[in-house]
């Protein structure tokens, strides 16, 4: 993972146990690049495990732009360089839905429209999340094209129904959503995101909406 970073003009503040914080001063696209180039290396990775009969290695990449503080903090004991800011704490968030989204790679709405030209990725829109302490929530999208290459054909595939489920599903049309969810579960059996949705979709149907519902998913964890 680490020369993926150097090459393309990151660097790395600290591990963090098996977690990995880079910063990449130049530009969005060089974190973007970096994060699809570490994704397809344990892609090929895991072949030679899957040959040899281990276990599969995972990992998540959040990606968030933003202004920061770095600097060094402690005292005449303990010293030590880190970066300091909102934007760092929405990056470390980002990239802990990559479980719950079953998604690798997220980025989030600054990062997106940092890229110089979007159009050279497939991405995708996930959700509308707010962080705790924030009043305004955020836009994040998947990037999938260090998927292998049946999956990334697949959501190619299916990513017109995929958009227009979750456009109905903002819009309230929750019985509208759930088919164009159960279309795109059709191809993609064990894609997250969109069994979420339906999930969602058919409690909405049998609960009602609250009030002020917005569709944005809020995150009480600090």
């Amino acid at each position: 993972m680490s020369p993926a970073i150097h090459k393309h003009e990151g660097f790395i503040d600290k591990y963090i146990g098996d977690a990995i914080m880079a910063l990449f001063p130049t530009n969005v696209d060089n974190a973007v690049q970096a994060a699809i180039t570490m994704l397809t290396g344990l892609n090929e990775y895991n072949q030679g495990r899957k040959r040899a009969g281990y276990r599969l290695i995972r990992i998540g990449i959040g990606l968030n732009t933003g202004e920061l503080m770095l600097g060094t903090v402690g005292d005449q004991h303990r010293m030590d360089g880190t970066v300091i800011s909102d934007a760092v704490n929405l990056a470390s968030r980002i990239e802990g839905l990559t479980k719950y989204y079953g998604a690798p790679l997220i980025i989030g709405e600054t990062t997106l429209a940092g890229i110089s030209d979007p159009g050279q990725y497939h991405y995708r829109f996930l959700d509308k999340i707010q962080v705790k302490g924030k009043q305004q929530g955020i836009a994040i999208y998947e990037v999938f094209d260090p998927d292998p290459e049946e999956l990334f054909e697949s959501k190619v595939t299916t990513q017109k129904d995929f958009e227009e489920g979750q456009r109905l599903y903002f819009a309230k049309d929750f019985a509208e959503a759930a088919k164009l969810f159960k279309h795109v579960l059709a191809t993609i059996p064990n894609d997250t995101t969109s069994q979420l949705y339906l999930k969602r979709s058919a409690q909405l149907m049998v609960e009602g909406v609250p009030e002020g519902w917005d569709g944005v998913r809020k995150m009480d964890k600090k």
